[in-house]
């Protein structure tokens, strides 16, 4: 309660932006990863360094990674909305009970 005193609750939401942020820049980092190793290795492709018929298995697994990604953004972007929500919830109530203490106001 530090700060707060006796009998106070405070809601601290701080850490929840923390960890939006960084899952958003996680996101934006492998995906950043994936497109210079398949651009590399496009490139060897098309300089004749590597067997052109990795192309065929380089399109699939690209195929596969674009699926999967969206399947993991899905779902973070689904947990970040949760996380708001409870913010919004820990805000609302925490003004909700200063208006009950303060009689209304």
């Amino acid at each position: 309660m530090g700060d707060y005193g006796k009998g106070m609750v405070r809601f601290a939401n701080e850490g929840l932006d923390t960890i939006q942020s960084q899952t958003t820049g996680q996101q934006e980092r492998y995906a950043d990863i994936w497109a210079g190793v398949h651009n590399q290795l496009l490139g060897l492709i098309e300089d004749g360094k590597v067997d052109a018929s990795i192309a065929g298995v380089l399109h699939e697994r690209d195929e596969q990674f674009q699926r999967e990604i969206g399947t993991f953004d899905d779902s973070v972007s689904g947990q970040n909305r949760a996380m708001r929500d409870v913010q919004t919830i820990g805000n609302e109530g925490g003004a909700a009970m200063v208006r009950a203490v303060g009689g209304g106001r």
